[in-house]
């Protein structure tokens, strides 16, 4: 199915302090491995494709920059040999109705060259990451809700026993479905952030 339109799912954030909808086809993977406190994640293993809903600290960067920060940021994280930037947008009010107006929000998107979990650099995929920052400079932090999807899997990846090695298509649509699910995004409860 074409992932611009497919159907979503509301589904609860952070005990129900905020909320996003999803294609039913991503499975919360709380239900079988622990997951931070400060993160929710959701994976369909058949693509493998992920979305991650992140709570970080504030980081004291202009907000022109504070996407490639981030983007930067999670690629030393992951552990990436490779990244770049294609695209940064920033966006309006009106994409993201469920965070205040002032909140400054951008999506970025580029390429990351990762291995799962542990494995050597032999076996990492080529995955494109787009990645929406919303600034919450009244409480000190930052929300991030990044969407990695496949764009090649190494036949020694991990991935491999579940889908099939080499070059994928589903980046194709990613970003107009993460457009979408931007769009269903709504903090309800402040609290949250301590």
């Amino acid at each position: 199915m074409d992932q611009s339109s497919e159907p979503l799912k509301e589904v609860q954030l952070f005990g129900g302090a905020a909320k996003i909808a999803l294609p039913s086809r991503f499975a919360d993977i709380s239900n079988i491995r622990p997951v931070p406190d400060n993160q929710e994640v959701f994976t369909d293993a058949s693509l493998d494709q992920s979305v991650i809903v992140e709570i970080v600290e504030h980081v004291d960067v202009p907000d022109s920059n504070s996407a490639q920060h981030c983007f930067n940021d999670l690629a030393v994280v992951s552990g990436a040999s490779m990244q770049h930037i294609e695209s940064e947008i920033v966006l309006s009010p009106q994409d993201m109705p469920g965070v205040p107006d002032e909140a400054y929000k951008a999506v970025i998107q580029g390429e990351q060259m990762v291995s799962k979990g542990r494995q050597a650099s032999h076996a990492a995929n080529r995955v494109q990451v787009i990645m929406a920052i919303i600034r919450l400079k009244q409480v000190s932090s930052e929300m991030l809700i990044i969407l990695n999807t496949p764009v090649s899997i190494s036949t020694s990846s991990a991935a491999a026993k579940d889908i099939d090695p080499g070059e994928r298509t589903n980046h194709l649509t990613a970003p107009s479905l993460l457009r979408r699910v931007l769009a269903t995004f709504k903090i309800k409860d402040y609290s949250l952030f301590g």
